[in-house]
């Protein structure tokens, strides 16, 4: 925690120095809350995280990364981490800067940590951009940490987000089938099957479709084959 307030202190002077940061232009998050009711409810030490967020620059984010791991392990701001993290899950996909007609803040690597990130918020926020994350993201990747984090939360809705979750599976194993995906897609069954509806035949069917599809390699369809067994056993107990 010390080291965190020091960071802060060398680099806000820094960037008071460089950017003006209270004269800085807002930019959008990919929450609800207001651009205008996160600053009223802003640390410093958040303002100087999201000038480090809005740079093009990736070492800069990554940067901004440690600082929120770090807020996170402090249980520090949780809401307004969220939301920045919100933003930087998003980044690229969904909240695009453009420079000479290409997208300058594309960097999927600093999706997956945000989205890792995201899956250790107790919060339902964070599920809720998780799934935003399934809708609109098109590396396999970063879909799969979403996955995984998802799966981590818990929060299941009915099956919401397990049927979410193998929806988008099913787009992805019909065109760009992904070992990683398909891993993060098992697991999921076996957590949410225990919170959720136990009958799901989407589950069955996924799990069935794996097992058998040659696009995967024989460990993913052994390990889907062998989930799907443990599952059948413990339906009949």
């Amino acid at each position: 925690m010390r080291l965190v307030k020091t960071i802060r202190i060398i680099f806000g002077v820094i960037l008071f120095t460089r950017l003006g940061l209270f004269d800085s232009v807002p930019f959008a998050v990919a929450q609800e809350m207001s651009i205008e009711e996160l600053y009223l409810n802003d640390t410093v030490g958040i303002m100087i995280i999201r000038e480090y967020i809005r740079s093009d620059d990736r070492e800069e984010k990554l940067v901004a990364l440690e600082y929120l791991r770090q807020l996170i392990d402090d249980k520090e701001s949780p809401q307004e981490v969220q939301a920045l993290l919100a933003y930087m899950a998003l980044e690229g996909v969904l909240n695009k800067v453009r420079s000479d007609g290409r997208i300058a803040n594309n960097f999927p690597d600093i999706r997956i940590k945000a989205v890792e990130y995201l899956g250790d918020m107790e919060l339902k926020e964070a599920s809720d951009t998780l799934l935003r994350v399934l809708e609109v993201e098109n590396e396999p990747l970063v879909v799969s940490a979403a996955v995984r984090s998802l799966s981590k939360l818990g929060y299941n809705d009915n099956d919401y987000t397990l049927n979410m979750i193998l929806h988008v599976f099913s787009k992805y194993d019909a065109v760009r089938p992904n070992n990683i995906l398909a891993l993060s897609v098992i697991d999921s069954c076996t957590v949410f099957m225990q919170t959720g509806e136990k009958k799901n035949p989407w589950i069955y069917a996924t799990l069935m479709h794996i097992s058998t599809n040659q696009s995967y390699v024989r460990p993913v369809r052994d390990y889907a084959n062998k989930t799907l067994t443990r599952i059948y056993q413990k339906g009949e107990n």
